[in-house]
């Protein structure tokens, strides 16, 4: 009996066999079989339902019987190098990514040498209902203090306003109390803006207001930080004129273009010292 079992392969495949040939006596039977067979047929559904899963179970045994343990252990190497590449890949396209983000914040700031910059991340955002405040990870440790301006190379960000050893806090341009000094680029007239602009619940831009009375404000001027207030540097993009209050209405002269993706930016600088003035 013992030597039996020790060719319990054999006999398992010598049963399957017959499992088999009895599974297609029935297949076979059920394509020619009148309807007088139909209760038989019926009878057998559950013992035909067992006989197919035997089948697979058994398939699945020949599979791991007779499949060298070397072929397997080369799949499973095989499996994990695979995975390995396809997450090297995956960081490589990251750091792709990020490298050409950085060296767009380092050609605007070797482009306006004039200030002095801290480059963070983006650690936290806060929404209420936009971004209207976001974490960097740098803080008093780096220099940074309360109150200075926040910017990217598509323009301004905030203004810090909370500051810890290693991170800052800052209120970006959807916080709708922020409020900057700024000029239209084409004419040098001076003005405020701030306060958040929104169509059937999208945030369009920022309101543009107090220019003098008879400022001409056209689609399409570029609007820049004027320097009074001593917050943001002059000079700095801030946005676009999209629309100009035509009819008088409200208190605005113009709605500006917010161009900064405030729910996808991963860093910023943070200027830290002004040499001198730009125009």
């Amino acid at each position: 009996m013992r030597k039996l079992w020790k060719n319990r392969p054999m006999w398992i495949a010598l049963i399957a066999i017959v499992l088999l040939i009895v599974l297609a006596a029935f297949t076979a039977n059920g394509r020619n079989d009148g309807m007088g067979d139909g209760l038989f047929r019926s009878a057998f559904a559950p013992v035909s339902e067992f006989l197919h899963g035997v089948q697979s179970d058994v398939g699945d045994f020949f599979v791991r019987v007779f499949t060298p343990s070397k072929l397997i252990e080369q799949n499973e190497e095989l499996k994990a190098t695979v995975l390995e590449q396809q997450q090297k890949l995956a960081l490589l396209d990251e750091t792709e990514k990020e490298n050409a983000r950085l060296s767009e914040l380092l050609n605007f700031a070797d482009a306006n040498r004039e200030m002095r910059f801290v480059t963070a991340s983006v650690i936290g955002r806060d929404s209420n209902p936009y971004i209207d405040t976001i974490t960097l990870n740098a803080g008093s440790r780096s220099g940074v203090t309360e109150k200075m301006a926040v910017i990217t190379a598509d323009g301004v960000v905030g203004r810090v306003s909370e500051v810890g050893p290693n991170w800052c806090r800052v209120k970006t341009m959807c916080d709708e109390k922020m409020r900057i000094s700024v000029m239209v680029q084409r004419t040098r007239d001076e003005g405020m803006l701030g306060g958040l602009y929104e169509e059937d619940g999208t945030l369009m831009g920022t309101y543009l207001y107090y220019l003098p009375g008879k400022a001409d404000v056209r689609v399409g001027d570029t609007i820049r930080t004027s320097g009074i207030g001593g917050f943001f540097p002059k000079g700095l993009y801030v946005g676009t004129v999209i629309s100009v209050n035509e009819d008088g209405k409200g208190t605005h002269d113009a709605i500006v273009s917010m161009d900064i993706d405030f729910l996808h930016l991963e860093e910023a600088l943070i200027v830290v010292g002004v040499d001198e003035a730009i125009g």
